[in-house]
């Protein structure tokens, strides 16, 4: 806990009301982002609890995490574990940005990286256009050495020549000194433009009662911390744990996401209960989950509603009708480059 730090009361955030634009988490996030670039919450400030804001807001601790987490993402709040939840010290004007991404040789695939490539090189171009400079850092240090940043990062952060870093790949044991930087840092590690209440509603017109999903596990493997779990759940759509397989980080270094996709699929659609409706997320998973399908004869969608992700740059050729979550890659670089200025808002 930051020394002197001021506990915000509950009193400070009563006048939060929904509009109805959208889904509370995203009216909570802007809310809570007017509060702290105004001024009206204390930097340093500590906030109430999610399940004190939640009770609040009369709302459920999902929606709150959510909100809180893509704020935490944006430079904005601090969680720290055992301690609480604080307003970040606001920056002043970037002029330098680095760009990091995690390539230790033992734990990914280049052939699974083709979204983290177009997406640095968005964010390059965007960056020049603006006037402000940029400093790659490409971590190539196994991973048993990603205990602190690598050593040009951690030099150009204490000599003050970068006011923020971008990761655009950061790994499960990278977090603990990324989360810790003393500049703004923006994590890339989920996609920030999903509209879960999109994918509810298609969820809920077909009267879907068995979904299952196949999406990356939380850092650390837990289902609290799958924002696509958490996510759901805001918008009310349940997932069993018997229909959930969560990725982990170590599968994707020695198998893939492609096999990883074709097993997990594979294995829920030969259930007993089988699922009626099955989310796949990210694509580089999807390849493999259609050749499951295809292979088990189910018919899509008259039996089996499923819902893809895709980059709309990098698209892929589906055998029959899916549903997808697009995501632009393209939008999502627009979006780092506001959060990097204070602009940004989660939508």
């Amino acid at each position: 806990m930051p020394k002197n730090a001021q506990n915000i009361s509950t009193d400070a955030l009563r006048d939060f009301w929904r509009n109805g634009n959208g889904g509370i988490h995203r009216e909570i996030a802007h809310y809570l982002r007017e509060k702290i670039t105004s001024g009206a919450l204390p930097s340093g400030g500590k906030l109430p609890s999610v399940r004190e804001l939640a009770q609040l807001w009369g709302t459920n601790i999902f929606s709150v995490k959510l909100a809180t987490d893509s704020l935490v993402n944006i430079g904005l709040l601090n969680k720290q574990q055992g301690k609480g939840m604080f307003v970040a010290a606001q920056n002043g004007e970037v002029r330098r940005v680095g760009i990091y991404m995690s390539k230790a040789p033992d734990s990914f695939s280049i052939s699974d990286l083709s979204f983290a490539f177009a997406l640095r090189d968005l964010l390059c171009a965007r960056l020049q256009r603006q006037g402000i400079e940029f400093v790659l850092y490409d971590d190539y240090r196994p991973s048993e050495e990603h205990l602190k940043p690598p050593a040009e990062l951690q030099d150009a952060i204490i000599s003050s020549r970068l006011q923020c870093v971008i990761g655009v790949i950061v790994r499960s044991y990278d977090s603990n000194w990324f989360d810790r930087l003393p500049i703004k840092k923006i994590r890339m590690m989920r996609d920030p433009l999903i509209d879960f209440d999109g994918i509810a509603t298609k969820i809920k017109q077909r009267n879907c009662q068995r979904v299952a999903m196949i999406a990356p596990a939380g850092i650390p493997k837990r289902e609290a911390d799958s924002f696509l779990l958490t996510g759901l759940k805001s918008v009310g759509v349940t997932i069993r744990s018997d229909r959930l397989r969560l990725i982990e980080e170590s599968e994707i270094s020695k198998h893939g996401w492609g096999e990883i996709g074709y097993r997990n699929a594979k294995e829920l659609l030969a259930s007993k209960r089988r699922p009626d409706a099955l989310i796949v997320y990210p694509d580089n998973t999807v390849q493999g989950a259609i050749q499951a399908i295809l292979e088990s004869g189910i018919k899509v969608p008259k039996d089996l509603f499923v819902i893809f992700h895709r980059n709309v740059e990098l698209g892929y050729y589906c055998n029959f009708a899916a549903d997808y979550i697009d995501v632009s890659i393209s939008d999502i670089a627009d979006k780092l480059i506001q959060r990097i200025s204070g602009n940004g808002l989660p939508h």
